[in-house]
């Protein structure tokens, strides 16, 4: 078995559309045994998410389900969503930052009879439930560690190692550690946005030269048009104080 098939599992528990409770496998298996119990959640159908969640914590698979909670916070004993085997024949799902994961949701089930008991991740950008899991997960509160299992293996893909690579480098060496293709969009952006103020600039300060070499210009005409009237005036004066001494 190689290092892909290595992975950790995760619950998470939706509440007005953001996170309210993460916990690992282990521990909502301890829910369904009734050894705990989820008493945020207490009579009402609570929205959760089985992670399936793979290397560099990246998100992988997700299911999402509805879960019935009593008045006591104990989850129903009739619980039968076999959750890693849905995410193991789940769909394709959206990229969530880590290339596109599998999922298994309401309009989207391999098996039919439990579309029912799922729900639809809705939401717009970054407020997207399945970015609020991905984001979850990198925060990595549970402590997650990655064991290698047969149970939800299933090939990842080609974009799916690249962006969990990258954010392993992020994880290590920050935004110092590599420069992706999003970064060298943004800097060539602002560059091109740099030298576009700056012609702009030079461009404006080129135009109000020539505007005041125009208006310049346009006074030495006047100036010269206004001297010439009055050499002309001056000239016709002269012109006819001679003609009055020739006739006298």
């Amino acid at each position: 078995m190689s290092q892909q098939d290595a992975f950790a599992e995760a619950v998470v528990f939706f509440d007005a559309g953001e996170i309210a409770a993460e916990m690992t496998y282990g521990e909502f298996e301890a829910l369904l045994n009734g050894a705990a119990t989820l008493q945020p959640f207490a009579a009402s159908v609570a929205r959760a998410a089985y992670v399936l969640v793979g290397n560099g914590l990246a998100v992988r698979g997700v299911v999402c389900f509805l879960l019935r909670v009593d008045e006591d916070g104990r989850v129903e004993r009739e619980f039968r969503i076999p959750l890693r085997h849905m995410v193991r024949h789940a769909g394709p799902g959206p990229d969530v930052g880590c290339g596109p994961i599998r999922l298994a949701c309401r309009s989207q089930c391999s098996v039919s009879w439990h579309a029912t008991n799922l729900w639809e991740p809705e939401g717009a950008g970054d407020q997207h439930p399945l970015k609020a899991i991905q984001r979850a997960i990198w925060r990595n509160r549970l402590g997650l560690k990655l064991t290698k299992t047969d149970e939800v293996s299933f090939e990842p893909t080609r974009e799916g190692l690249r962006a969990a690579k990258e954010h392993k480098i992020d994880q290590a060496f920050g935004d110092e550690g590599r420069v992706s293709l999003q970064q060298v969009i943004r800097q060539h952006n602002h560059n091109l946005e740099a030298v576009t103020r700056k012609y702009r600039a030079d461009l404006e300060q080129q135009q109000q030269i020539y505007l005041d070499q125009i208006r310049g210009c346009r006074d030495e005409i006047q100036r010269l048009k206004s001297l010439l009237k009055h050499e002309q005036s001056r000239n016709r004066r002269l012109q006819a104080l001679l003609r009055g001494d020739s006739s006298g």
